[in-house]
């Protein structure tokens, strides 16, 4: 993916990075109406890492940016931390969550289905 401008004419922003912020920044200044041109060197999408946990205030962003719903669908709800003694191996602590944690592959994916190509 060499680069994508979300309209004609001159750009009122640049973006430099198709990873998954880059990508959600360019979304986000799309679906509100602001040209931009995303330059990415590789010549396709690609993640590193292979997980992504995401809390609340993440999901407000992407529920946001109108993806929210679409990633619920893949993520892996984690309910529940169990810290573990060196020691001992007893569990020395548990507490309740609230995240929830997806590849980073296919989040980056389905972020850039929804931004024009």
């Amino acid at each position: 993916m060499q680069q994508k401008d979300s309209g004609d004419g001159e750009d009122a922003v640049v973006v430099v990075g198709v990873g998954i912020a880059g990508l959600a920044v360019a979304l986000g200044l799309h679906r509100k109406g602001v040209r931009c041109l995303v330059l990415e060197s590789s010549p396709e999408l690609r993640a590193s890492g292979f997980a992504f946990a995401t809390w609340r205030n993440a999901w407000q962003a992407l529920d946001a940016l109108g993806v929210g719903d679409k990633i619920r669908k893949l993520h892996l709800q984690l309910g529940e931390l169990h810290v573990f003694s060196s020691s001992t191996g007893e569990i020395a602590q548990q507490m309740d969550l609230t995240v929830q944690g997806k590849r980073s592959d296919v989040m980056l994916s389905l972020i850039s289905t929804d931004y024009p190509t």
